[in-house]
């Protein structure tokens, strides 16, 4: 069977093989014959010329066509070597026309990035129209001054202390939004006012802008409820901006309250409101100073605390609470005044007999800042409104109207202009030396910042070798206990201390009188930390210097700083090297001297905290031992 099977497997593959053989010869004979090749010769130049017939058909056309629109020349008067030459030139416009014509019927793409790139338009920055349009205020702090006696606007009583302190004329801040803010609170609590904002340097009177007439209007209130509060970022600031309310609130029954942790929370309780059978909670102040964490604190633990009867909400310094917000105060303390206020909203209410009938307004906005943010995004979430600005301009333009306007510090920041900027190139090495140098001129205070508290610390002890013992040296830094912050501070303004060494939480706002020169050790990080460094001297109209020094390297970021605050290139001084040289040597002995100091100071820290652990430990132990 399996033999039967192969044999008729080989015949069956014999066949296939002679098929195979058979088509392969009769395929290769027709190849070769020669009337197979001819007739496809043929047909292919029959398609060659007739696709050459095609284009020339398509060339006449086209060239037709440009003669018919192209203007007739006259050959008439043309010599016979310029006819040739013309009509060479006619011939090639022809061949490049029509082969323009022929480009033309393919479609035309724009290729990205080789021609007709267009740069694109940059983007105008468009502000709202009371950011455009701000109220001048004069730079010069003795420029267009009213005379205290001569403000009708101001009470006697008022007028009379502002005497007895020494102030003989208001600075251009007081004097436009004083009376700006007394007229509009003149106005029935139907119609709300308008909001405002401050932008102005440090040092030109704005806490008095705010103070006096929140102090005349409170006068004529009928019961005692809290209807001003002032929001700080720091405890220093809002106790300073609390003693210039207690002072000019002498002579009048408002109470003034400060609130800021520094003392135990039922005790600042006690201050606030009082319980009483018949009357229930009441309250104890008109005006409240805080800061932001603890007013979160006693609006939602303080029984009775309410500010249902708010007119004045001031934000003292408002760009550092912006960027630093609390427990989200604004939120909370939004949230307390819509409680039995349907009109504590960001939207002014419709005039009808139901707004009329329940005449409440919410609380006047007052932001005040040397370094005010004018990005309308940051803005809209104070809910500000029909806001008036008032900023500091260099250069005041009255228009046709006689309105005084200026567009050319719009969201620049401004110095005084009794202050003198400088700064001193060195290296790394010599910066204690120049330092010296600095300190060494006629300065009898002199406040100068570094970046940290460790800087601050190091630095203060050294040039206590450095200096001469009549130059008293202190330092003020977060390290310290507040106790010790405020002893300090009164030391150096009362000139008991010549030199302090301050990291920057010093530089927002704290009112030191008579202070000659600052000095940055360590560059500042950021213009407004640059801005509210040097506004602690020149203040009030009196003369200052600020000096920074810098290394090379940190020329170039100073220099951007400048550029932001719409500066100009300040002055460079030159210390020569024989100066620095001589002072170097004054320098490594004290340094010696500053590393044993330190060291020892370390020592001690140390043992006392071991001393402190031991002391738990055995009181621990002695507890455990003792019996039930």
């Amino acid at each position: 069977m399996n033999n039967k099977l192969c044999f008729f497997f080989f015949v069956g593959y014999l066949y296939h093989t002679s098929c195979s053989l058979h088509r392969y010869v009769e395929e290769e004979d027709g190849l070769n014959d020669k009337s197979y090749h001819e007739d496809n010769l043929l047909r292919l130049k029959a398609r060659i010329e007739e696709r050459r017939k095609t284009k020339i058909k398509f060339a006449e056309k086209n060239v037709e066509i440009v003669e018919s629109k192209s203007e007739s020349i006259e050959l008439d008067d043309v010599p016979v070597q310029e006819e040739k030459e013309l009509e060479d030139d006619e011939v090639e416009n022809k061949v490049e026309t029509s082969h323009e014509i022929e480009n033309q019927s393919i479609p035309q793409f724009k290729v990205l990035g080789v021609k007709g790139f267009e740069k694109k338009l940059k983007v105008k920055r468009v502000l709202p129209y009371w950011l455009l349009n701000p109220i001048p205020l004069s730079l010069n702090l003795n420029d267009q001054c009213d005379q205290i006696q001569n403000t009708p606007f101001l009470h006697n009583s008022l007028k009379k202390k502002l005497t007895t302190e020494g102030i003989k004329h208001f600075f251009p801040v007081q004097s436009k939004v004083i009376p700006w803010l007394l007229e509009e609170n003149k106005k029935s609590d139907v119609f709300w006012p308008k909001d405002l904002c401050v932008s102005a340097p440090t040092g030109s009177g704005k806490t008095l802008a705010y103070v006096l007439p929140i102090i005349q209007v409170l006068s004529n209130r009928l019961d005692r409820q809290i209807r001003a509060l002032i929001v700080l970022p720091v405890k220093e600031l809002a106790a300073q901006v609390a003693k210039v309310f207690k002072d000019y609130c002498v002579g009048t029954n408002l109470k003034v309250a400060l609130i800021t942790g520094s003392v135990p929370f039922q005790q600042e309780k006690s201050q606030l409101v009082r319980y009483s059978r018949i009357e229930g909670w009441q309250s104890e102040v008109d005006i409240m100073i805080c800061t932001a964490g603890r007013l979160v604190e006693h609006i939602k633990s303080t029984e009775g605390f309410t500010l249902q009867n708010l007119r004045f909400l001031v934000i003292d310094e408002a760009d550092r609470i912006m960027q630093h917000i609390q427990n989200d105060w604004l939120y909370h303390l939004n949230q307390h005044m819509k409680i039995g206020s349907s009109l504590a909203t960001g939207k002014a209410p419709v005039l009808n007999f139901n707004t009329v009938k329940i005449g409440k307004r919410p609380p006047q906005k007052l932001l005040f800042s040397a370094t005010l943010s004018q990005d309308p995004e940051k803005l809209k979430e104070w809910g500000l409104f029909q806001p008036k600005l008032f900023s500091v301009v260099s250069n005041i333009v009255s228009n046709k109207d006689g309105k005084e306007t200026s567009h050319d510090s719009i969201g620049k920041y401004t110095t005084p202009m009794e202050l003198s900027e400088k700064y001193v190139i060195t290296d790394v090495e010599y910066k204690p030396a120049v330092l010296y140098h600095l300190l060494k001129q006629d300065f009898s205070k002199v406040l100068c910042f570094t970046n940290s508290s460790q800087s601050a610390h190091r630095l203060s002890v050294l040039l206590k070798f450095m200096l001469d013992e009549k130059i008293r040296v202190a330092e003020i830094s977060a390290a310290l206990s507040k106790n010790s912050r405020e002893s300090v501070l009164k030391k150096f303004k009362l000139g008991d201390v010549n030199i302090l060494i301050s990291t920057d939480a010093l530089a927002r706002g704290i009112d030191i009188v008579d202070c000659d020169s600052v000095i940055s050790y360590d560059p500042p990080k950021n213009v407004k930390t640059y801005i509210h460094r040097i506004g602690r001297t020149g203040r009030a109209g009196r003369h200052g210097t600020a000096f920074a020094i810098l290394t090379q390297t940190q020329q170039k970021q100073f220099k951007e700083i400048l550029k932001t605050a719409g500066k100009a290139d300040i002055e460079k001084i030159e210390i020569s090297s024989e100066e620095l040289d001589n002072t170097m040597e004054i320098y490594h002995e004290a340094m010696e001297k500053s590393k044993d100091e330190i060291n020892r100071e370390t020592n001690d820290h140390v043992t006392k905290l071991k001393t402190l652990k031991r002391g738990r430990s055995i009181s621990a132990f002695n507890k455990r031992r003792k019996p039930n």
